[in-house]
């Protein structure tokens, strides 16, 4: 089977699923919590739902930056993790992958605002060198690096 043959979305790839899987398991096992894939874009769209036994502890957005680090996510999965984080009062955070390091950010603890919506900024458009999708010209929230926490 073709590891780049797309499963899910424009640009996720069998092959993304696996690096997603990889890395909310190391995630999740340095915090002895379990995670639970959602979606695909048919009725979340974020990565997945995280799990302590039966309870949820929060909810994650997930990235494998083999080239640039880009620490932006398009408006809908902003929102949707706000809003998910929002009304259960549990974090929602962009976990990822960059030259063999993992990091994340808290985008929003669960309280009544972002814990990172005073630094946001906006950009949109098809990055140079990618081909271009239908997708591309969409706002993207972008986020700050000092806000990383770094794990390994």
């Amino acid at each position: 089977m073709d590891k780049n043959k797309k499963v899910s979305a424009i640009r996720e790839t069998e092959d993304d699923l696996k690096k997603e899987a990889r890395l909310l398991d190391y995630f999740c096992n340095m915090r002895d919590i379990e995670w639970k894939k959602l979606g695909n874009g048919a009725k979340y769209r974020i990565d997945a739902v995280l799990l302590k036994g039966k309870d949820v502890v929060g909810w994650a957005e997930v990235k494998n930056y083999d080239a640039g680090l880009f620490l932006g996510l398009n408006v809908k999965k902003y929102i949707e993790g706000c809003a998910l984080a929002q009304e259960t009062e549990k974090p929602f955070l962009f976990i990822f992958s960059h030259n063999g390091r993992v990091g994340y950010l808290k985008v929003h603890g669960g309280g009544a605002y972002s814990d990172l919506e005073k630094r946001l900024k906006y950009c949109g458009g098809t990055p140079k060198g990618r081909m271009p999708l239908p997708d591309d010209i969409e706002p993207m929230f972008l986020f700050d690096e000092k806000d990383v926490r770094w794990l390994s």
